[in-house]
């Protein structure tokens, strides 16, 4: 094994410690502050040594010999010193106003640029990850200095189900076949986005955190949906020479605006799409409601000329949830069933091709896009290594070693397309029993915070504990949302809104227990006084 291994498996082993640390419940006896500096210390030596086994050594290389020049290394020191002092200037800002956090973060959220590293290129979000090392900072500078005290540091429902499940993840990595993949996994997505997950719970009641988070996230999807709308009109693609191809053979043109990949930009519009539905609902003014709905409809637009299937199921299963909140189960099941069984005999009837599809395997793996095969071979990988998986991020390496040469050829993607497959092949059922009970919880305590469904609590007026209660409900609503699409297309715990949306609706709970900590006792009337309707 090479030193640059060996230190990648000790650095994962030493950020799962520092998650657990960060998360898991302590004995009485150690104190909370130490147990803060301990694992943030832990946490992110590790992430840094994580970061950099991903270096070539030939890029490392050739950047020492680039500073050895005296001018070049007087320029990197300066831009050194320039990016110290904005991130000092930015920490300080957020500390004496953390809104100013949160309208970053909401801004940062769907922002990726093209990164290049040796032979591999990725589109990575490193504008939130600038955000979250800058809330982090903000956070441990205010809590040393005794400017900010201890609230939002309470454990919350879900700490230990995501520990338990990050770190056996984290620490798969030392079986891994794929130990690269793993350290990508673990550098960009499980380690900043625990971060991410606790700092939205620490900053949340310190600024009007899911205001801005509604604002940012629908302001900015709608100038992305006219510009998605702007690109099937004149047939342009960005960033993506795959899809600018398949483009020319297939039936129907797919956009990506701002995004790599057209189901994100989907995935994108839809949480955006629901957002606007929820403010629309909860909105005390016709204007604001009316504006949440012009929204909604031009970001559905957009939707439906990216042409993913993925996302339009997501955003009816969560439409459905948020339906069966505001009127009730049965009025929604009762009409949303009799409207699914109506129109599905009327596709089918109408449609050849619908009925081919249905009705033959070859035909429905082939409008699938091979995401079939793809299951049924993490299933076979699964297999193989049972109950302790593959490894972190061995999905594809795996798969690829299960092809023939031909099949190989033939394959249009080895990444697997389906996130509890993925999770039941790399982790093993270990790690799935751990995903299950992290999922089970986090609707549990979600489904808590929502507070009773029906219509006479979600007409309540906003700013009242209901208004909370209709802000967990979407959160449930759009992590829903989230699954579904990743049954079809992967990357749930890769989405930094799977973390921020599950810490908003863990805080929106929080925020309904703290306005309402006993029901409302029913005020007294005579026998003969009529009860008022709600």
């Amino acid at each position: 094994m090479s030193a640059a291994a060996l230190a990648r498996e000790i650095a994962a082993v030493g950020a799962a410690a520092g998650v657990g640390l960060l998360l898991a419940p302590l004995p009485r006896f150690v104190p909370p502050p130490l147990r803060r500096a301990a694992a943030l210390a832990v946490l992110l030596v590790s992430w840094a040594v994580l970061a950099g086994s991903l270096i070539p050594s030939e890029d490392a290389s050739s950047a020492v010999e680039r500073l050895s020049s005296p001018a070049a290394a007087a320029v990197a020191a300066l831009g050194v010193a320039v990016a110290a002092a904005l991130a000092v200037l930015l920490m300080r800002l957020v500390l004496s106003r953390p809104w100013v956090w949160f309208l970053l973060l909401g801004l940062a959220l769907p922002v990726r640029f093209p990164i290049t590293l040796g032979s591999q290129s990725a589109n990575l979000l490193v504008p939130l990850y600038v955000v979250i090392l800058v809330g982090l900072a903000a956070w441990v500078w205010g809590r040393v200095r005794g400017r900010l005290d201890a609230d939002g540091e309470a454990p919350s429902a879900l700490d230990l189900p995501i520990a338990a499940f990050v770190c056996f993840s984290l620490v798969s990595t030392l079986w891994s076949a794929d130990s690269t993949e793993a350290a990508v996994k673990a550098v960009f997505f499980y380690v900043p986005f625990v971060l991410l997950y606790r700092l939205v719970l620490a900053w949340w009641r310190r600024a009007d955190a899911l205001r801005l988070l509604v604002a940012t996230t629908v302001g900015m999807a709608v100038p992305v949906a006219v510009l998605a709308l702007g690109q099937y009109a004149t047939r342009t693609i960005f960033w993506n020479d795959r899809l600018e191809q398949a483009n020319i053979y297939s039936r129907f043109f797919r956009v990506n605006a701002i995004f790599y990949d057209p189901n994100i930009l989907g995935r994108y519009l839809v949480l955006a799409i629901l957002a606007a539905i929820a403010v629309s609902w909860a909105a005390r003014r016709p204007a604001t409601a009316a504006l949440a709905l012009g929204a909604a409809a031009v970001c559905a637009a957009g939707l439906v000329v990216t042409f993913s299937r993925s996302s339009a199921l997501g955003l009816m299963v969560a439409l459905t949830l948020m339906a069966a909140r505001a009127f009730g189960w049965r009025p929604v099941l009762a009409v949303g069933g009799s409207l699914a069984v109506l129109l599905s005999a009327g596709v089918i009837a109408a449609s050849t091709n619908v009925r081919r599809a249905v009705t033959s395997t070859e035909r429905l793996e082939r409008v699938s896009e091979g995401r079939f095969d793809l299951v049924r071979g993490g299933l076979e990988i699964w297999a193989d290594e049972p109950v302790l998986g593959t490894g972190l991020g061995a999905f594809a390496v795996r798969y690829r070693e299960e092809l023939t040469p031909a099949e190989q050829r033939r394959a249009r993607v080895f990444i697997s397309h389906n996130a509890p497959v993925t999770v039941l092949t790399e982790v093993g059922l270990v790690g799935f029993a751990l995903f299950v009970a992290l999922g089970a919880a986090t609707v549990v305590a979600l489904r808590r915070s929502a507070g009773p469904v029906g219509p006479a609590r979600a007409l309540a007026a906003a700013g009242t504990p209901d208004a909370a209660g209709w802000g967990a409900w979407t959160a449930l609503a759009l992590l829903a949302a989230i699954f579904v699409h990743s049954l079809l297309y992967s990357a749930l715990f890769e989405d930094p809104y799977t973390w921020v949306v599950t810490a908003a609706g863990i805080a929106l709970g929080g925020v309904v227990r703290a306005r309402s900590p006993h029901p409302a006792p029913a005020p007294a009337r005579a026998p003969d006084q009529p009860a008022q309707v709600a």
